[in-house]
């Protein structure tokens, strides 16, 4: 889904780039931007020890971590794949989706009941039937000029997912993103900069955020599990009034943050040997699910690691959790069926020249090959 990347591009229609920048990116003056060196350092054997004041400056970073979160397509020697957030929600859009068509729809049939009980004169019929058509194109619009552009075109008949490969062979991001919100774009590794704190900005105005710093803490207070990572390049020229190689890229599951931007540099920087290695419960499904793999990879996700964290079996909250969510999983499964799913051109040679599977979930033979140019 891209919850974020539609409100984002939908304040850059209403205000020039820099305000949406500002106010719902929150990449201003007052925001704490993170480069690809600032982190946690590995000691090298023929290092010096670190010093005490050494040692305090790297506590202030977060270590590198995926926190159990499923967030990974691919890993490997050259490159990690991880998506965007909102996934979890695509199942509660066409849910809302089906209950409004049935609750705008009812007025409907009963109406057309009303007007064709009676049937003293012929044309009554055709009378009941163009009231009927009246009233569904007034539904129609209401769904396409309400609902729409705020949550649907974001859900359904696009994307499945963003997909983003950092490549570390290459030093480039691959991004897929529909192309309403940025499309398809190659993107220089060494220019990034990382929020690693954002969140929505909910009920603030921009004015607010802009002038108040109460409002400013209150927001990333507010961040918690709603925050995310946001990856942002700047523009090629700061003079540039069109802002040339300026991107946005929202990374990771919903409450992602430094851990999983440190675990991202430190891939890029140091390779995967510097990194926790994927654990069972961090991989992404590649392609679509069905019922039963979403109900076990998404909707159940965090209620199975936390019964391996106990380590006392299958939980009573588990059974509960199944209980209240397996009706939905199948509406998951078929929003899904809505989209498609994007793949990587191959002139990029995104894969250093190893064709990588298009489904499934998992790891992926082989982790290690030489790279090879475009096919």
């Amino acid at each position: 889904m891209f919850l974020s990347e539609n409100s984002y591009r939908n304040e850059r229609r209403s205000e020039d780039a820099s305000k949406a920048l500002a106010y719902y990116a929150d990449i201003n003056q007052h925001t704490r931007l993170y480069g690809i060196h600032e982190g946690v350092k590995p000691h090298g054997e023929n290092e010096p020890k670190p010093t005490r004041k050494e040692k305090l400056q790297q506590q202030e970073y977060a270590r590198p971590s995926l926190r159990g979160m499923g967030t990974l397509f691919d890993f490997n020697e050259h490159f990690i794949e991880l998506s965007n957030a909102g996934e979890e929600k695509r199942s509660l859009g066409f849910m809302l989706l089906v209950l409004f068509g049935l609750v705008t729809l009812l007025p409907v049939y009963f109406v057309g009941l009303m007007l064709t009980a009676r049937r003293p004169y012929p044309q009554d019929w055709y009378i009941a039937m163009g009231i009927l058509l009246l009233m569904g194109a007034l539904v129609l619009l209401l769904i396409y000029f309400m609902i729409w552009p705020y949550m649907l075109a974001s859900t359904f008949l696009t994307s499945l997912r963003a997909r983003y490969r950092f490549n570390r062979t290459t030093r480039k991001v691959y991004a897929l993103r529909p192309k309403k919100y940025g499309g398809n774009v190659v993107l220089d590794w060494d220019r990034v900069q990382a929020h690693v704190r954002w969140a929505p900005p909910k009920s603030w105005t921009a004015e607010q955020l802009a002038t108040s710093e109460v409002a400013r803490e209150e927001r990333q207070r507010s961040a918690g599990l709603d925050s995310n990572l946001l990856l942002y390049w700047p523009p090629l020229d700061t003079n540039d009034p069109e802002r040339k190689g300026e991107d946005v890229l929202w990374v990771g599951p919903t409450g992602s943050g430094e851990s999983l931007w440190q675990y991202v540099r430190t891939f890029m920087e140091d390779g995967m040997d510097a990194v926790p290695k994927p654990s069972e419960h961090e991989w992404l499904r590649k392609g679509f699910s069905g019922p039963s793999e979403h109900l076990e990879e998404t909707v159940m996700h965090g209620s199975h690691m936390r019964d391996d964290i106990v380590g006392k079996g299958t939980s009573g909250a588990t059974y509960g959790n199944y209980a209240a969510n397996f009706l939905w999983a199948p509406l998951h499964s078929l929003a899904e069926r809505l989209c498609c799913w994007p793949t990587f051109p191959e002139e990029w040679n995104s894969d250093c020249g190893q064709k990588r599977r298009e489904s499934g979930i998992g790891p992926e033979e082989p982790l290690r090959w030489p790279c090879r140019a475009s096919r």
